[in-house]
């Protein structure tokens, strides 16, 4: 197919179960940018292969002179950049034919090629940690070394809590033994089986961990209720051994806390990307105290909609509001997402047309036959991102797309200005640029909302994201410090105790119209983030972070557009609290967690009116 035909998109229906040759190219991205075949890959990673020897070189050297330490760095960092190439790659062609040993045998050899940099590699923090902190401190200062300023700063900023080389080696040793509750908790979620529950269409349907959120969501509340109860009845079931992967899980934070000289798992946690806990227990503070005007008010709204005298657990996702079914084909899309971000400025909108554009082919678009699903955007360093999609005409596909392109241009913008080092934004900052875009499009949409059903469509919608990412979230954060705290302070963790401290938080979080059912407080066996060590309180931070900063920019504040892409530029060069300070957001302080809350109350006082009016 020429160019002057690829000038525009060719009409195509979305099929889930589409040879991938049946979806025009233009719709297929193009991994060319990366390798030019799977044979330049393979002599690629061959290359990388060779180099890891050439770091041995270097062992015993790093104190010598400026010159030893830079040049040891830049191969050690050098080789982590050929290696997220090559990961890059492997991970993108797996991920669109899921049935190819060959692919998937990449993605393994590329797994076993960093083990073998990390060993490599082992000895530089060790050997930097040595010398004089003032001496490594004054050598990055300046000249080549001078990229490696902030990744010094942090590993000196760390040094209270990095061991001698033998108690290192012996903590590194207890890896796999820290690894396997999360392994023994996947193994159940494997095992456990659960009882058949009834269909939408009155007929016995398999209840399964992949199908219970389609059931707990059904508009028929007897579906919902059974599937619910027979769920989290199983769980129950089952507690004694869930409860116990969880409690070797809690323990081994503890011991590794512990053994680092740190005074909780918590603090341990945070420190690792210097977050103080101030954020998190702002957090959770924060959010205890808008409870009453938010989510206790949201509990009642949805008891009145639905009609119902209490809610339920099995009520909390039945749809509040009528769904708005709008189809969009790929062109629409395009243009309802270039029009969305237009309050970023010309420049922004004009690089992710021209990422968009039929011949760019950033983007794999659609789904086919072994390709998985979901959708993600990587990016190795300085090369253009890679997009991956299962597009099917639907509005909420429009909302993944501007999510995946706001990473897509946070790579972009990162690491146009950084060097390798300091490119990639850290976990805490990962999600805002995603979710920002998905705050200005449903901004967008609403201003364009032209029925009372549509604008409480996507009312509902902004309901749902702040309950399900900011609320839910944070209840689970404070749920993974209570059962902490608990073997702490020389507690015990058992499955009755354990479903009593979560059914007590459902209970708070949801209010008094919440009916807490005798099974709910096992409902925790089913998420398999306590297992993360304190990770998902990052995900009520960063649609937070994400709102307060899209309300400044939607205000028409220059300056705030400005301090935003600022933010993009900066990936990680910096402490992420002091990056996110610099954009305009100070979660040290409530303020900045305020606005999402004001934002949810302002939201319900709009659903209230209009739900209120005659129909």
């Amino acid at each position: 197919m020429g160019k002057k035909q690829e000038s525009h998109w060719q009409p195509y229906s979305p099929k889930a179960d589409a040879l991938r040759e049946e979806v025009p190219r233009m719709y297929r991205w193009d991994l060319s940018h990366l390798y030019a075949s799977v044979a330049e890959w393979e002599k690629a990673f061959r290359d990388v292969e060779a180099r890891i020897a050439g770091v041995g070189k270097c062992k015993g050297t790093l104190s010598s002179s400026r010159d030893a330490l830079l040049q040891c760095l830049d191969l050690c960092f050098d080789l982590r950049r050929l290696a997220a190439r090559l990961q890059t790659y492997a991970d993108a062609d797996y991920s669109t034919d899921q049935a190819s040993s060959e692919a998937k045998a990449r993605t393994d050899r590329v797994q076993g090629l960093w083990t073998r940099i990390n060993e490599a590699t082992a000895f530089v923090e060790p050997e930097l940690l040595a010398m004089d902190p003032a001496v490594l401190k004054d050598w990055v200062s300046k000249g080549g070394l001078a990229k490696y300023a902030h990744y010094v700063d942090d590993l000196i900023r760390r040094r209270a809590h990095v061991l001698p080389p033998d108690q290192e080696r012996l903590l590194a040793l207890t890896g796999d033994l820290r690894a396997a509750p999360s392994f023994m908790h996947a193994a159940l979620e494997v095992d456990v089986k659960f009882p058949d529950t009834t269909g939408e269409d009155g007929k016995p349907a398999a209840l399964t961990m992949a199908s219970f959120p389609s059931f707990r969501g059904s508009a028929n509340r007897d579906v919902r209720r059974e599937a619910v109860e027979k769920f989290f009845g199983t769980l129950r079931a089952f507690s004694r051994s869930f409860t116990a992967s969880l409690d070797m899980a809690i323990k081994a934070d503890v011991l590794l806390a512990r053994a680092r000289g740190y005074g909780s798992a918590l603090e341990a946690a945070l420190d690792q990307s210097a977050i103080p806990v101030t954020v998190f227990e702002t957090l959770m503070r924060t959010t205890e105290q808008n409870l009453p005007k938010t989510l206790h008010r949201y509990v009642t709204l949805r008891k009145r909609l639905l009609g119902i005298d209490r809610v339920h657990y099995f009520d909390l996702y039945a749809p509040l509001l009528p769904q708005m079914k709008r189809s969009v084909t790929w062109p629409e899309a395009i243009e309802l997402a270039l029009s969305a971000l237009k309050p970023l400025g010309p420049d922004y909108v004009k690089a992710v047309a021209a990422a968009l554009d039929p011949n760019a082919r950033w983007v794999d678009v659609y789904p086919n036959k072994g390709k998985r699903s979901g959708a993600y955007c990587n990016a190795s360093y300085r090369d253009r991102p890679v997009v991956f999609l299962n597009f099917m005409n639907e509005l909420e596909d429009v909302f993944t797309l501007v999510h995946e392109f706001g990473h897509a241009m946070h790579f972009v913008a990162s690491h146009k200005a950084q060097e390798f080092v300091n490119a990639d934004a850290p976990i805490f900052l990962a999600e805002i640029a995603s979710t920002f875009n998905e705050e200005l499009l449903l901004d967008y949409l609403l201003q364009k909302a032209t029925t009372k059903e549509e604008r409480l469509a996507l009312l509902s919608k902004r309901l749902e994201n702040i309950r399900t990412t900011v609320f839910r979230q944070t209840m689970f954060a404070m749920f993974e410090k209570i059962i902490h705290q608990e073997v702490e302070s020389g507690g015990a963790l058992t499955a009755e105790r354990v479903a009593e401290i979560y059914a007590a938080l459902v209970k708070k979080f949801y209010g008094p119209d919440f009916e807490v059912g005798p099974d709910d407080g096992y409902e925790w066996a089913y998420i398999p983030h306590f297992y993360y060590n304190f990770y998902v309180y990052q995900y009520a931070t960063g649609l937070m972070s994400a709102i307060a900063l899209s309300r400044a920019v939607l205000s028409g504040d220059k300056e705030a557009v400005a301090r935003y892409h600022a933010f993009l530029k900066a990936g990680g060069s910096d402490y992420p609290v002091d990056l996110l300070k610099a954009a305009g957001v100070d979660l040290t302080r409530p303020e900045a967690m305020q606005a999402t809350f004001d934002l949810f109350s302002a939201t319900l006082d709009e659903v209230e009116r209009l739900t209120a009016e005659p129909r």
